[in-house]
């Protein structure tokens, strides 16, 4: 009898010691899934491109100082590096006053702007690939496969694949593109 009870009470202790497992995991994943970074850039008013006349996106260096400044006193990582990876593609620095020049620097060191371009790079690289390979698995058929890099929408197009519409590399994006990526669609 005595090695009846010791087979409970072990199965008891797993069983507890299962549950306290169980409890640590899913609240480790919320935790793991809340936004700790911040928002995404697109969500603030201050998305540094508007539609100009001719329904093409048009880098605004307007709202690019507006969102510069607001970062430097309101911590947000994931806006704020997104902010200064537009700035390089758009060569902002040389756009801004001297003034506002370093101010920029100050946000670029900040939010450790050497290390934004690198990481975006890779990222779009793997993406990249795959546009190539579904381009040559689907040939002649007339479906034109795109990669857009959407941190810089005058430019978006970086990815290619069976050319239906006439694009060219490096052309900019649609006026719907820059509405659905605000409204987070």
């Amino acid at each position: 009898m005595i090695k009846g009870s010791d087979i409970t009470v072990n199965v008891i202790a797993s069983i507890i010691a299962s549950a306290i497992l169980l409890i640590a995991g899913f609240l480790w994943g919320k935790y793991k899934e809340r936004r700790p970074f911040g928002r995404n850039l697109e969500e603030y008013d201050f998305y540094p491109y508007t539609i100009n006349r001719d329904n093409l996106p048009e880098f605004n260096l307007k709202d690019f100082r507006l969102g510069m400044h607001y970062f430097l006193k309101n911590n947000d990582h994931t806006a704020a590096r997104a902010r200064i990876f537009i700035g390089e593609q758009n060569n902002v620095r040389t756009q801004l006053e001297p003034a506002e020049q370093k101010t920029y620097a100050k946000l670029f060191e900040k939010y450790d702007g050497k290390k934004i371009a690198d990481d975006t790079t890779e990222y779009l690289e793997n993406y990249a690939r795959i546009v190539h390979l579904i381009g040559k698995s689907f040939p002649n058929i007339g479906m034109e496969i795109l990669l857009h890099n959407l941190a810089d929408p005058s430019h978006s197009l970086i990815c290619l694949e069976n050319n239906a519409t006439g694009r060219h590399l490096r052309d900019g994006t649609t006026n719907l593109l820059i509405d659905l990526k605000k409204r987070q669609l």
